[in-house]
C-alpha cells in the first residue's frame, strides 16, 4: 500500500497504481500538459470509493509508505492505462517508473 501526497491530502491505494499516477505525473509536468486520473481508495469507513487527482506541472506529489492492508486496491487495468497515457505524453523515461 502506497499514500499519494496530493497538496495537504494523502489518498491510500495500491503500491502499483501509485507508483503509475507518480510516473503520469511526472511525464505530464515535463510535457507541460495535464489529465485528471481516477485513483481507487477508500473513505474513512472503509467502502471503496474513488478519488480524481488533477495532475499536470503544476501538481506537486509524491508517494509515501502507507501500512500494508489484505483489502489493497488491484487495478491492473488503470495501471496499464496509467502507463500508456504516460508513453503517449513523449516521455518514456517514466514508463517503466
Amino acid at each position: 500500500m502506497k499514500y499519494v501526497v496530493y497538496g495537504e491530502n494523502r489518498v491510500m491505494t495500491g503500491t502499483a497504481i501509485a507508483e503509475a499516477v507518480l510516473a503520469y505525473a511526472a511525464a505530464l509536468g515535463e510535457n507541460g500538459t495535464t489529465d485528471i486520473v481516477e485513483v481507487p481508495t477508500a473513505d474513512a469507513e472503509g467502502y471503496g470509493v474513488t478519488a480524481e487527482m488533477l495532475l499536470g506541472p503544476a501538481s506537486q506529489i509524491m508517494v509515501e509508505d502507507a501500512p500494508d492492508d489484505e483489502l489493497e486496491p488491484e487495478d491492473e487495468d488503470l495501471v496499464n492505462e496509467l502507463a500508456r497515457r504516460t508513453t503517449a505524453v513523449g516521455s518514456g523515461r517514466f514508463a517503466d517508473a
